[in-house]
């Protein structure tokens, strides 16, 4: 009899009772998968660990020591620093808040270990995948972030919620290895999976997002970045912009990205990274000239070449 592929499922949580038992639930009864969980909470201060530990009986699930991280990223950062991949065939990210399709891990594992891809140019060290947006009202939305990937989309976008990846142990521990770097330019990074997504990519390892999507995403109040999509996901997102956030954000990722980076890679990222920082209106133009290397969708390589003209990213 064939042994199950393991995998390890890294769940950050904070103040998330509401949901939680919901999208555990939903990790544990994967179908075709052995999953280990391990949880590490941030200073929940509703009954988040109490509903963890409803859980202590279950030998697949692990809680570290509570602490206090201040942030989603800081969480999950702290769990990667902490866990390492030995002993398991993939690695993916959980949310608390959402419900994972029950074929989710092996569908993506089963992406993973294709020998030369779904193409033939070789094996994916990471899978993402479109997910469904869920609002409080039931409606539902398929949130595509399958488009076709760009030469340096990673350094201005993630492949997707983190909650859709699944890594290979070599990509997770290189990952690691980053993370582990004291006072290392990718501890800086607000964000997990826009952080994972690059170092991956710009390493020269391959990515795949898959077209079906694997998690309802549940969209609610507390959301630390939402689906992305209607009014008031883009009002705020802009708000974001005129702040500066995506433009030190995008900084932060080129700057963890310039270490792992090799041959043509690295040039791309040191023009990147002396615009970037610049960002004067010479530097801001000459991106707009590349602005198709830096988006998947259309419409947000438009909207960020807006916000470069005038001024506001």
């Amino acid at each position: 009899m064939t042994a199950l592929p393991r995998i390890l499922v890294l769940l950050a949580t904070h103040n998330g009772e509401q949901f939680l038992a919901e999208q555990l639930d939903s990790v544990l009864n994967q179908r075709g998968v052995e999953v280990s969980v391990v949880v590490s909470d941030d200073a929940s201060t509703d009954g988040t660990l109490a509903a963890l530990d409803r859980y202590r009986g279950d030998g697949r699930v692990r809680v570290l020591e509570p602490g206090e991280f201040g942030s989603s990223a800081a969480n999950f950062f702290r769990l990667v620093r902490e866990v390492p991949a030995e002993e398991y065939d993939a690695i993916g990210f959980c949310d608390q808040d959402d419900i994972w399709m029950p074929w989710k891990l092996q569908r993506h594992y089963e992406l993973l270990s294709l020998s030369n891809g779904l193409d033939g140019r070789g094996p994916y060290a990471g899978v993402s995948s479109n997910v469904t947006a869920v609002q409080p009202d039931g409606t539902r939305q398929i949130v595509v972030k399958n488009q076709l990937q760009r030469q340096c989309d990673y350094a201005f976008e993630s492949g997707g919620p983190g909650s859709t990846f699944l890594l290979r142990p070599e990509a997770y521990e290189f990952v690691r290895e980053q993370l582990l770097v004291q006072n290392g330019p990718a501890s800086l990074a607000n964000s997990h999976d826009w952080l994972f997504y690059a170092l991956v990519r710009a390493h020269g390892w391959r990515w795949f997002i898959d077209g079906e999507s694997s998690v309802d995403y549940r969209q609610h109040g507390r959301n630390e970045l939402g689906a992305n999509e209607g009014l008031q996901q883009n009002w705020r997102r802009l708000r974001g912009i005129v702040a500066g956030t995506h433009h030190q954000d995008a900084l932060r990722i080129i700057l963890a990205c310039r270490p792992v980076a090799a041959g043509r890679t690295s040039a791309q990222l040191e023009w990147l990274y002396e615009r970037v920082a610049a960002c004067n209106f010479t530097s801001r133009l000459r991106l707009v000239r590349h602005m198709h290397r830096f988006r998947r969708r259309r419409r947000d390589q438009l909207a960020l070449a807006a916000t470069l003209v005038t001024g506001l990213w």
